[in-house]
């Protein structure tokens, strides 16, 4: 039972064994300036436990998701994990420090990082066979207003903002700002989302709305 899932583990995280080999082949080329950064280091450990869950937690659904729109998404994701995770501080612009390196944020992003990630799992854990990488719903689909859902009405987005507003603060780069390029589709696939959920539950929906908040809690 474990074996198979994590052999399925291993062969969609092939990602993170593909920035190892380059990490390590950029280490052994020379010196890279900033390597050792231990909060960057335990940033890019709450992604790879978020990526290894989201996996895990995807075997039990069946998302159906148009080819064109799957390319995209994983180029995006393998994007966003190269210039979060490889040593790129020395690259021109990439590199361009644009937050001062104080200890005091690299540990703020390294805590939002862990709550960004930790609250993404609750609220996939409590979505469980409602998740879906398509904005579609399951059969016996239900709404869900309990856990992170009772805190705001998209949890699983908070948590990936969180992580990536982390992750900036940890490098302090202008690599990191690859967070904001996030920002407009979440908004826009949330709004597409609360339309459907409107249209399926039209009596429910609306008081949760009135209940709940969108995205930060008691303001927005």
């Amino acid at each position: 039972m474990f074996i198979p899932a994590i052999i399925a583990v291993l062969r969609a995280l092939w990602i993170w064994p593909f920035i190892a080999v380059i990490f390590a082949g950029l280490v052994l080329a020379g010196d890279v300036h900033g390597l050792w950064n231990y909060y960057w280091f335990f940033a890019m450990g709450c992604w790879l436990v978020l990526d290894a869950y989201w996996v895990l937690a995807a075997r039990t659904t069946k998302p159906i998701i148009p080819l064109g729109q799957y390319r995209w998404a994983v180029m995006a994701s393998v994007v966003t994990h190269l210039l979060y995770c490889l040593p790129l501080s020395s690259v021109p612009l990439l590199g361009q420090q644009i937050l001062p390196r104080f200890v005091f944020l690299e540990i703020l992003g390294a805590l939002l990082c862990a709550v960004g990630v930790g609250f993404a799992i609750w609220a996939r854990h409590i979505l469980a066979g409602s998740w879906n990488a398509a904005i579609s719903l399951q059969e016996r689909h239900a709404l869900v207003r309990v856990g992170p859902y009772a805190i705001v009405r998209h949890p699983i987005y908070l948590g990936f903002l969180l992580a990536a507003i982390g992750m900036f603060l940890v490098l302090g780069e202008v690599r990191a700002l690859v967070c904001l390029g996030h920002v407009t589709q979440f908004f826009n696939k949330l709004r597409f989302e609360e339309g459907v959920l409107r249209a399926t539950y039209p009596n429910e929906y609306p008081d949760y709305e009135r209940r709940v908040k969108r995205f930060l809690p008691y303001i927005w």
